[in-house]
């Protein structure tokens, strides 16, 4: 269970940063659906579990505006009666150029019952600049070897939920994602699956998308991996807030190896700079 928990902490982390958690949208050649920035501040707090236990949460804090925005995300978990815990916190800052973000700095710090550790990250347009990964440690043989031409046209993973939440777009659905994430590059797919209606709402739905996870370098190639890459159970429902044109991410489900985690919103504050509050949900 310990190991199981140390994975799952890392599956959620990777899902909340990439796919809020994981799993975006990022200027990569193969987006097929354009997608425009709108500016507005969001709030939100979602419940982390796994089957059904509870895990933890996970924060999410954007401020858009005409030409800049920052990005924090907040995640702690906490396993075995206590005995495992894991915390995260990522901050991005980056500017805005024709609707879209272009990030300058990345940082995401972690700590845990394990180990401590960083990785930073500077961006020059949509390529990455640096990369500073601590603790330094040997890499297990069968990581795929990261490569220079994975390195372009890629955002983090907190830019790219910029990208597919801030969308006037019919759907989430039916694009192509290029996330680096300081160490692994990877394309994540979304397919449109079916629409919901969603529970305490009056006929209002949401859109399930699909996720379709390709590793392409920095990954291990071991079992863990394979089976997420071949899984089609790693869906996102999102639910569209027209006044502020954003999608939100009502809940992330993706299956591991010690069960189904779960990112389910619990609480939303959405502001623009004219209208001020706009949606609001706890």
């Amino acid at each position: 269970m310990y190991q199981s928990s140390r994975r799952v902490a890392s599956c959620v982390a990777a899902l909340g940063s990439a796919a809020l958690a994981a799993l975006s949208s990022g200027p990569a050649a193969a987006q097929a659906i354009p997608a425009t920035l709108s500016s507005a501040s969001v709030d939100a707090g979602y419940r982390v579990t796994l089957n059904g236990f509870d895990l933890g949460t996970f924060s999410f804090k954007s401020n858009v505006g005409d030409s800049e925005y920052t990005l924090h995300t907040n995640v702690e978990l906490s396993a075995l009666l206590g005995v495992f815990r894991w915390k995260g916190v990522t901050q991005v800052s980056g500017t805005v150029g024709n609707k879209r973000p272009s990030p300058s700095d990345f940082r995401f710090d972690y700590e845990s019952t394990v180990r401590n550790g960083s990785v930073i990250m500077g961006f020059d347009k949509s390529n990455v600049d640096h990369v500073t990964v601590l603790p330094v440690v040997r890499e297990p043989e069968d990581t795929v070897p990261l490569e220079r031409k994975h390195l372009s046209n890629v955002l983090d993973p907190l830019s790219a939920i910029l990208v597919l939440t801030h969308s006037d777009a019919e759907t989430p659905c039916g694009r192509t994602v290029a996330i680096f994430d300081g160490k692994q590059r990877f394309n994540i797919s979304l397919h449109e699956a079916r629409k919901v209606t969603l529970t305490g709402t009056q006929g209002e739905t949401a859109t399930v998308c699909r996720v379709k996870y390709t590793p392409l370098s920095g990954y291990r190639a071991n079992a863990e991996t394979r089976h997420l890459a071949h899984t089609k159970d790693i869906e996102i429902t999102f639910r569209m807030v027209p006044a502020a044109k954003l999608m939100v991410p009502q809940s992330v489900s993706v299956p591991t190896g010690a069960g189904t985690a779960r990112i389910d919103l619990e609480r939303i504050s959405i502001q623009l700079p004219e209208r001020g509050r706009v949606a609001s949900v706890d």
